[in-house]
């Protein structure tokens, strides 16, 4: 049988990881603490996310409307709560229990299957958040796919440890987004010790797919669930520099977006990103001997992305993104470079161990031995850990600062009017201009409000512009803004009751000349002109008998979600507070340790 710690270091490790965790999420996540304070005129506004403070139930936040239900259940959890609880404390707790579950479980990992020091498990905690997929992801405003990459380490430790009640928790709180449930069943099924463990986290995976998984099947145009194979270019790989994809991913880079890198991630730091995953794969051998499935699925993570950024690559997934329903979730590759985030925590605890002469190299589950007088034994792991935090430091020097676009602005009060006036009126389809559903404020770029702030079908186009070539979006939607945009008035017919221009957002004014030849002609008036916004209303449009949306999927895959969710939260606390009953028991009374102390005394004194 392995040594194992005394019970009080367990505990006291366990409290500093969970100190540590706390506050490097102070650190790095600092604008979602502040999210934690109500404030209703701030929201979350930067590229792909804008949590305001309350979200209507409208054909966008619910899924329900012609396009795929990409957002599910993000939203529609959202807005479910947001009349009584705000959306942004939701999304802030949501962020901030991920960041803390991630980190402390990640030093687990070190501390209970890699049989790492206290030094070893900070350092895993720190990298779970400190590296570039984490916050290029925040940047780009794909929060809950931040929170899934965070979340992986807890996924991986439960799956392994057969924790199915908290397992179950984390696999619902990735699946906010489905790509965030893919990578949380990908994780579980490598780590599940067997079979019969793979067979409930697959069971479980799917139930927590069912919010976005019947709206796809029951309700969305199948046609809707493919993608044009010009965008597969759009969201390959990017190399950073010189180097290529390959040593952008070996760092946990690579976003497609350039914008959405960190400013103070340079050249330095990708070097620092290569070179400290090529350190950390210099323990690949011990982590294949034990944990194979593990060392697979690490390579692959970080080798798939460049493969597919290839001429060939980008051709076969264009390919399968065209043809196939729902390959368009995989089309964004670096997405799945966080896959290697439990690996590397595993190899970090390697890196730090081999350093200690007195463990014998080649199995990373060993338990350290003893520690002995000599200076290497004692001080030798304790710097290459440190070496390790500044290596994850490095890769984004300046995280905190480059954290600030994250932080809450302010809204127009004139989204309130609009709600105001819109919800008195027939729910018909609301055409947002100018065509396309991002908005630039400043130099912020996001997407537009409109989708997620006004009541009833707002109409999102769902296109891409790819080397000047629209791609995907919606036919329906893009035909109606064809039309309005070319001087055809076709709204009434099409059940367009409101038209809204965000004139702040127009670069090119004569391009609006012959939409607002219609838009001024008669059965169509202003109602509302306020901050650089202008809302009008089409009289008497031909509104369908029986609305096309249909909630019963949305509402049957959210309760089987939330099902599963408090299910594995009440299977979690059974077994804290059997726990806690045991050791009470276990406990010696005060005056019975007394006695027995006593008698010993008197035994050693014969």
């Amino acid at each position: 049988m392995k040594p194992q710690p005394p019970k009080t270091t367990a505990k006291r490790d366990r409290r500093i990881a969970l100190g540590w965790s706390f506050l490097v999420s102070v650190v790095t996540l600092w604008p979602f603490w502040l999210g934690l304070r109500p404030d209703s005129s701030k929201a979350f506004l930067l590229r792909d996310m804008f949590v305001p403070d309350s979200l209507p139930e409208n054909s966008n936040n619910l899924g329900i409307n012609d396009g795929a239900p990409r957002a599910l259940p993000q939203d529609a959890v959202l807005t479910l709560f947001s009349p009584t609880v705000p959306a942004t404390l939701l999304a802030s707790v949501l962020v901030l229990v991920s960041c803390l579950m991630g980190c402390y479980f990640a030093a687990a990992m070190v501390r209970d299957m890699a049989g790492g020091r206290l030094s070893a498990q900070l350092v895993a905690a720190l990298f779970v958040v400190w590296n570039p997929f984490v916050i290029e992801r925040f940047l780009q405003g794909q929060w809950t796919v931040a929170t899934a990459g965070m979340l992986l380490p807890a996924v991986a430790f439960l799956a392994a440890a057969r924790s199915h009640g908290l397992l179950y928790v984390a696999i619902c709180l990735c699946g906010f987004v489905p790509t965030g449930l893919i990578l949380a069943l990908i994780t579980a099924l490598v780590f599940a010790p067997s079979h019969g463990e793979r067979l409930r986290s697959l069971v479980a995976s799917i139930i927590a797919a069912l919010p976005w998984l019947l709206p796809a099947i029951w309700v969305s145009n199948p046609s809707q669930t493919r993608s044009d194979a010009l965008s597969a270019a759009l969201f390959s790989a990017r190399g950073e520099t010189f180097l290529g994809p390959l040593a952008s991913t070996m760092g946990l880079s690579g976003i497609w977006n350039a914008e959405a890198t960190p400013p103070s991630r340079t050249l330095f730091s990708v070097l620092v990103s290569a070179a400290l995953c090529v350190v950390l794969m210099l323990g690949f051998k011990e982590l294949w001997r034990v944990y194979r499935g593990v060392a697979v699925l690490t390579v692959l993570a970080l080798v798939t992305p460049p493969l597919l950024a290839t001429g060939w690559g980008v051709d076969l997934m264009g390919l399968a993104i065209s043809h196939v329903p729902g390959a368009g979730m995989f089309r964004d590759t670096t997405k799945f470079v966080c896959l290697a985030i439990p690996g590397f925590v595993l190899l970090i605890a390697v890196a730090v161990e081999r350093m200690d002469p007195r463990r014998r190299a080649g199995d990373v589950r060993e338990t350290p031995a003893k520690a002995d007088s000599s200076s290497r034994s004692r001080w030798a792991p304790r710097a290459a850990a440190a070496g390790l935090a500044v290596a994850c430091v490095l890769t984004v020097p300046a995280y905190p600062a480059d954290m600030a676009p994250l932080k809450r602005v302010q809204i127009s009060e004139t989204w309130s009017q609009m709600f105001t006036i819109i919800s008195g009126a027939p729910n018909g389809k609301i055409v947002l201009l100018p065509p396309g559903n991002y908005r630039t404020r400043g130099d912020r770029p996001h997407v537009d409000p409109g989708l997620k702030l006004l009541p009833g079908s707002p109409m999102d186009p769902g296109f891409l512009i790819v080397d000047g070539q629209v791609v995907d979006g919606n036919p329906a939607s893009m035909g109606i803004l064809s039309d309005l945009m070319n001087g055809k008035n076709t709204l009434k017919r099409n059940g367009v009751s409101w038209v809204l221009v965000d004139w702040y957002s127009i670069t090119d004014g004569a391009a609006m000349t012959k939409a607002l030849q219609v838009l001024n002609s008669k059965g169509i008036r202003r109602v509302l002109s306020s901050d650089n916004y202008d809302l009008y209303r089409v009289q008497s449009p031909t509104l369908p008998r029986s609305p096309v949306q249909d909630r019963a999927p949305l509402f049957v895959g959210m309760t089987f979600y939330w099902m599963l969710m408090m299910w594995g939260m009440c299977v979690w606390l059974w077994r804290v507070t059997r726990q806690l009953q045991m050791n009470g028991r276990n406990r010696p009374l005060p005056d019975k340790a007394d006695k027995a102390g006593k008698a010993d005394g008197a035994n050693s004194a014969d």
